[in-house]
């Protein structure tokens, strides 16, 4: 058990069955090539001599393979097929249909076809008559060679739950951490997302055991890129690697880390000190490793120099050979090492590798058999002779690819066998031999079997897509399956995906087969083996439920069924369209209750009964606007979205065509089910439940004014240039306003702004919706004729507002401004509209060094929305650069916007807020504060702290620990963006992805694994958290850079920080969480404090344990079960052991209920671990048997109602004789005197 990172500790007994395989291991045979780059070091090297010519035997043609990401060049491995050769076989994985298939290796003919739960992105590993291989559904499968047949699995996943993952169904935690095998042990790993928890493991290679589990290391704070800490850690993408005693991982985007492989703990991760290096390759040798082309020294992380390229160099004989624009030879066996002083006078150590040699030979090195390496230049393969004696490295030999696979450039190749086999870009597998073959066989893809456009199944399929009238497609899917008929008709339709699930798997195996004689790609139609009525399915995720077989769909148990069908379906008219009879029809009425299925509609047509989710999710909200409405209140009305958070999508869309992140686009816009973002030349909508692209709409230079690499304040301060409601797009484009139908991107309508003074038609500036009404900011104002980029107030104002029915583009009225009417200062609600006309202070000193006053004050105005008529207006103290308002309180705020990344004479002390009718002042205070501020309820948030809306108040908390009344206040780490909140969170970029638990009050958390983007990104609307990627131009080695979004889910851990104070009166509630990462608030009002402490920022409470050598432990509380006295599993997953006694400080004096929480954290025997509990010297319980009380991993709670404490609480555990030794997880007090 380890303190630090959270891991699960092998125990003595498998560290000797560990050692005892390593010394019966036998080495890799060299006829074999039985994993990627051949064997657990990676190296890339056989000894293994080829013929001096080889000739094509056999091409197999197979379909190209689409890699997960879709622009991560690093990320690239399953972008191809890695094949391996074992016992004369070449097996071959795919993501394609989802199956890891055996060709004889000499003639290219089919052996066995296995297929997953999930896509297979990583090659196999072999070793003796077995095989294993790891997919998306967080398994590792153990296969008989020479049949196929599945001896083992191993799930990762703690439990089996599915999210749509790179527009896959997926479970929550994919393999994605390549399998390597050394020593009798099968590594692999499961999860690329921290938050989630991540779980790397070690596994018997015979018996498919676990020996050992890390899965701790996903919420660590740790420093991020930009060296400031996040709860984060791992994300294991790419393949592992072992060197010695070291297992090495690779963390997608992020610098690989490094575990201990005979225990599982993690040595070193240095995820900000090498912020810009990473990728799904690694390769090691003794002493050193790498990740593409960049070296570490293997036993501290020290980065080396960069030999060039993504792809990792062969390592043999102490070498490292790296092609490219030459070949080079580098010494890893004696690598120098250096130490000089930085220019602070700290020491700087630097790892370098000496060069031994080098040729002018370009070539792309893929491995080294015997004294050859073997490569491609174009698409030529290439045989080079390593040097000997004076004779430098030459080219042997090189031949062009022969026959149809010389369509793609080479992406892989290996030998075995006296074989070299050739990989291409297009899904060509070309075996050579010594043998010239007269006609080598070419196994062409085989002809797709055509669609029965006439089988009544098809014609169904063709009704129910007509039913849902979902015009860009969408996801069926397809609960209980007959013969997959149903579901190849249902993707016959242009962008519809299929999804099928049933129970029967010879029934689920019948079907791939057909799919795969079809020729449909799982990413079209899958099919699921599980039972339809308990698979755990993301929500929301299909436009289509049906079926194909009632029998099989789950039907019979008409509860939970009606559950499952109704979670599953989209909002907005998601629908389940099922063949029922009069009786089941009743049945499933009487099952569909307004608990559980809220805002329902059942419809009975010609014998179909149709469940639909019309409209919103209730209690969800829109985000229609830059700063989330026409009142500027930066806070979304979402009331489902709270923390914890789990994964509902991640993947989808690329970003490259997204605007840059520190040019501070337009916020993206969230309503209807769609989210929209701009690009340089576009517009895109994306479905927020599963984050397919709808539709993307070419709108040239439209986001030209946010198209800078650099920082500017961009939309901050202009504002956003679209707007978006439920039935409408509204696009200010160059002159006039461009109206897209939000369901297709079509455009429906164009309203060009009248003439002002005489002229020629006006540039929109600003844009608003309220109600029916279109608003208008025209005739943009530029002062410094700036470039796009930089501090500048060009487009932040404009000289008129123009208001218009939004529907039909009449102009109903306009007003010219006296000076300029600010965009950040047009806000809009209950029938008014509101606006500050006045220049920019800078402006103002720029007219005043050139001799020109402005005459006149600045002033206040509200006008009738519909009319134009002046309500009221003041000239009386209108300084503001911001307006907010508030349609709840009727209560109008004056302020200022500052911020990073904003302009520098945006004010920042003081507020003002008025009563909206008629411009009463409420108050008007002198305050510091940051921006925008956030109107909450009757709150003013202020980016750290907060005021009351109605007085101007500092807003107080309750202190959680003491009872008492305090400011109101959160604090996060480095962002580069502002907060935005809803109901129940703020959220910010907190060196990683963070937010602020304002539904408990509960502290600074993280989102770990990826960043937020210098533009507020995550976004709470329609029910869920938005995070759409806007890091585009983003360098920083974030795990992940992708689109995703989040939906509230208890069962996730959330970690917190904060700066409560803890004070000198008696504590009012308290949790101890020992061996925790971080701090957290409980259900019942406690809030558990880790200790020792190793997250964040943390109340101080003196605590002292015994003895020194106490090992904390802390695992993921998805392994742990709740017991019958209850207690949180995240207390229960984490502890002390061999803890003897814990004395706890507390100020005053108060009598305690006092509640000890506990969980068996090792596979014992009943017995095994026994103790007696003393609190305050009393003995409270003797012979404490978790293993014979509530079993394994299962919390237990030990509650004393009365502890008097004057000053300290002394808790100790006294192991009985022979006992192994005590072990305590948290400690809970309330005050009951």
């Amino acid at each position: 058990m380890d303190a630090s990172p959270r891991t699960k500790a092998a125990s003595p007994m498998k560290c000797f069955v560990v050692i005892l395989l390593a010394m019966l291991a036998q080495p890799v045979l060299a006829s074999d090539w039985p994993m990627w780059r051949h064997d657990a070091g990676r190296s890339a090297a056989t000894s293994e001599v080829l013929a001096d010519s080889l000739h094509r035997q056999w091409t197999r043609h197979l379909p190209r393979l689409q890699g997960a990401w879709l622009d991560q060049d690093t990320l690239r491995a399953d972008a191809v097929y890695q094949p391996i050769a074992a016992n004369g076989l070449l097996v071959i994985g795919s993501s394609h249909d989802d199956s890891l298939v055996a060709w004889d290796l000499a003639t290219g003919t089919p052996r066995w076809k296995f297929y997953t739960e999930g896509p297979i992105r990583y090659a196999p590993v072999a070793s003796g008559n077995r095989v294993y291989v790891v997919a998306d559904d967080g398994c590792l499968y153990c296969l008989d060679l020479a049949t196929g047949k599945q001896v083992f699995r191993v799930s990762a996943a703690p439990r089996d739950q599915r999210v749509l993952g790179n527009s896959r169904l997926i479970s929550a935690w994919p393999a994605r951490g390549g399998p390597v095998l050394a020593n009798g042990q099968v590594y692999f790993a499961a999860s690329i997302w921290p938050f989630m928890g991540v779980f790397v493991q070690a596994v018997d290679a015979k018996t498919g055991q676990v020996t050992w589990r890390n899965d701790g290391t996903g919420s660590m704070y740790i420093k991020q890129p930009h060296n400031s800490p996040a709860f984060a850690g791992l994300a294991p993408q790419g393949y592992l690697a072992t060197s010695g005693n070291a297992l090495i991982v690779p963390n997608g985007r992020s610098v690989p880390a490094v575990l201990n492989r005979n225990s599982g703990k993690l040595e070193y991760f240095h995820l900000a000190k090498y912020r810009r290096s990473g990728g799904d390759q690694v390769a090691a040798a003794d002493k050193a490793f790498f990740s593409g082309g960049t070296g570490f020294d293997r036993a501290t992380g020290l980065h080396s120099e960069d030999l060039g390229g993504s792809r990792c160099p062969i390592l043999a004989d102490g070498l490292a050979f790296a092609g490219g624009n030459q070949v080079r030879a580098f010494d890893v066996a004696k690598p120098l090492v250096t130490t000089t002083k930085d220019k602070k006078g700290a020491d700087q150590t630097k790892f370098k590798f000496p060069r031994k040699w080098s040729v002018a030979i370009k070539c792309d090195l893929f491995l080294k058999a015997g004294p050859r390496l073997y490569g491609s230049h174009g698409r030529d393969l290439v045989a080079i002779d390593l040097p000997t004696g004076n004779t430098p490295a030459r080219i042997a030999w090189e031949q062009p690819l022969e026959g149809a696979s010389a369509k793609g450039s080479i992406a892989s190749m290996i030998v075995a066998d006296g074989h070299m086999v050739v990989v291409t870009t297009d899904g060509a597998i070309s075996c050579y031999g010594p043998g010239e073959v007269a006609n080598p066989v070419e196994y062409a893809l085989p002809s797709p079997e055509p669609l029965d456009a006439g089988d009544p199944a098809v014609r169904d399929a063709g009704r129910l897509i007509e039913a849902v009238g979902s015009p860009t497609g969408g996801i069926a899917v397809v609960l209980g399956l007959q013969n997959g008929k149903l579901l190849r008709g249902l993707a016959h339709h242009k962008n519809w995906q299929v999804i099928g699930i049933d129970g029967d798997a010879e029934r689920i195996k019948s079907i791939r087969k057909r799919l795969d004689a079809a020729g449909v790609s799982r990413s079209v139609v899958a099919v699921h083996h599980a039972e339809p009525g308990t698979i755990d399915l993301p929500p929301y995720l299909a436009h289509l439920v049906t079926t194909e077989n009632l029998a099989s769909s789950g039907f019979d148990a008409i509860e939970p069924f009606v559950s499952q069908v109704f979670n599953v379906l989209r909002p907005y008219g998601g629908r389940a369209v099922l063949p029922l009879t009069t009786p089941q029809h009743t049945r499933l009425v009487n099952a569909v209750t307004d608990k559980r299925c809220p805002g329902h509609s059942v419809a009975r047509t010609n014998g179909r009964t149709e469940l639909i989710r019309p409209g919103s999710l209730p209690g969800s909200a829109p985000w229609t606007h830059q700063y989330a409405d026409a009142g500027n209140t930066s806070v979304s009305q979402d009331d489902l979205v709270r923390a914890p958070l789990g994964l509902l999508w991640f993947g989808g869309s690329s970003n490259k065509s997204v605007l840059p992140r520190h040019g501070h686009g337009p916020t993206q816009q969230v309503v209807g089910g769609r989210l929209f973002i701009e690009g340089p030349d576009m517009l895109r909508a994306v479905d927020v439940y599963t984050g397919r692209v709808l539709w993307e709409v070419s709108l040239p230079q439209v986001g030209q004014a946010f198209n800078f690499t650099g920082h500017q304040p961009g939309a901050n301060a202009t504002g956003s240039n679209y707007v978006s409601v439920q039935d409408a797009v509204y696009v200010a484009y160059q002159s006039r306003c461009i109206k897209l139908d939000p369901a297709t991107g079509e455009i429906i309508g164009e309203f060009p702004l009248p003439s002002l003074g005489g002229g020629a038609k006006p540039k929109w500036g600003h844009i608003a919706v309220s109600g029916d009404l279109l608003i208008a900011g025209a005739e943009p104002l530029v002062y410094e004729k700036k470039r796009v980029g930089g501090y500048t107030h060009d487009g932040t104002t404009s000289r008129h507002l123009v208001v218009m029915n939004r529907h039909t583009g009449e102009v109903l009225w306009t007003r010219e401004a006296r000076f300029a009417f600010r965009h950040n200062a047009i806000v809009a609600g209950n029938g008014l509209l509101y606006a500050i006309d006045r220049l920019p202070d800078t402006i103002v000193a720029l007219m005043l060094r050139r001799g020109r006053k402005p005459t006149g004050k600045p002033r206040l105005v509200a006008y009738e929305a519909k009319t134009g008529k002046e309500a009221w207006s003041t000239t009386d103290g209108v300084f503001g650069t911001w307006l907010g308002y508030s349609r709840q309180h009727k209560l109008l705020l004056q302020c200022g916007r500052p911020a990073r990344d904003m302009l520098k004479d945006e004010p920042a002390d003081r507020m003002i807020v008025y009563r909206g009718k008629d411009g009463t002042i409420r108050w008007d205070k002198k305050l510091k504060y940051g921006g925008p501020c956030l109107l909450r309820g009757d709150t003013i948030m202020t980016q750290g702290a907060a005021v009351s809306l109605l007085t101007g108040e500092p807003i107080t908390r309750t202190n959680p620990l003491t009872g008492l009344t305090q400011p109101w206040g959160y604090t996060r780490n480095y962002g580069c963006n502002s907060a935005v909140a809803s109901r129940h969170l703020m959220t910010f970029r907190s060196a990683a992805a963070g937010y602020f638990d304002l539904a408990r009050d509960g502290g600074t958390g993280n989102l770990g694994g990826f960043r937020s983007s210098c533009t507020s990104n995550l976004i709470c609307a329609d029910g869920v958290l938005n995070a759409p990627d806007y890091t585009r131009t983003c360098s920083c080695s974030y795990q992940n850079q992708a689109s995703l979004a989040l939906v509230h889910d208890p069962r996730v851990e959330m970690w917190t920080f904060n700066k409560l104070d803890v004070g000198t009166t008696p504590l009012k509630r308290l949790g101890l969480n020992l061996g925790a990462p971080g701090d957290r608030p409980g259900d019942q009002g406690t809030l558990w404090l880790e200790y020792p402490v190793v997250g964040g920022p943390s109340p101080k409470i003196q605590v002292t344990a015994t003895p020194k050598n106490i090992e904390w432990y802390c695992g993921h509380s998805e392994r742990i079960k709740s017991g019958p006295d209850g207690g949180p599993t995240w207390v229960g997953a984490s502890g002390a052991h061999g803890i003897r006694t814990l004395e706890i400080g507390l100020p005053g004096q108060a009598t305690y209920r006092v509640r000890l929480h506990f969980a068996e954290p090792e596979m014992v025997k009943p017995g095994a671990r026994r103790f007696t509990i003393s609190v305050g010297g009393q003995v409270v319980r003797r012979d404490m048997d978790l293993a014979a009380t509530v079993g394994r991993a299962t919390t237990a709670v030990v509650e004393i109602p009365g502890v008097s404490v004057n000053g300290t609480l002394r808790i100790e555990l006294t192991p009985a004789d022979g006992s192994l030794p005590p072990v305590l997880s948290g400690v809970e007090l309330q005050a009951i005197r």
